[in-house]
């Protein structure tokens, strides 16, 4: 994990997810070492979740209330990124439905992140004070997270088209 503060660590992340759902997208379908990269990338992103959920969300609230209907669709795009690892999780990546579920992680997964960076982190970046964001990070590389909770009724509408 990155040091600095709270933006750094969530940006990281952000990046370090990117870089992973690329190589998947290099691998051969049916190729254990998308299991591998998956794997990997859902370690990160139960953890990722954590810290936003625990730590950014809370900040935001308290830094940009202006911004309470952001944190409301980020906090609802956490759960549905957790059903689908919850689903992920249960699939061989050999079973056709693997790759679809995939596919939907790695949209929700990037558009969550780019819509947080655009309408959440540059804003607090600004509105919140150097030590508020020091800490919060030291906090976020602590790992003292508990798991975000999900339920069945989170998973998103696969509306990815058929081939």
């Amino acid at each position: 994990m990155t040091s600095g503060d709270l933006i750094d660590v969530l940006v990281a992340d952000h990046d370090r997810l990117r870089m992973l759902f690329g190589r998947m997208a290099g691998t051969p379908l049916g190729d254990p070492l998308r299991r591998e990269l998956l794997d990997e990338a859902a370690g990160l992103l139960e953890r990722h979740m954590a810290v936003e959920e625990q730590i950014l969300y809370p900040l935001a609230l308290r830094t940009l209330p202006d911004r309470r209907e952001v944190v409301v669709r980020e906090q609802a795009g956490l759960a549905t990124m957790g059903a689908l690892l919850d689903d992920l999780s249960r699939l061989g990546e050999a079973v056709p439905l693997f790759d679809r579920k995939v596919a939907l992680l790695v949209r929700e997964v990037t558009g969550h992140a780019s819509e947080e960076q655009a309408l959440l982190l540059r804003d607090l970046g600004a509105a919140a004070s150097e030590q508020e964001l020091a800490d919060a990070g030291e906090r976020a590389r602590s790992g003292r997270l508990h798991k975000v909770h999900r339920s069945p009724a989170d998973r998103p509408r696969d509306d990815l088209p058929v081939y």
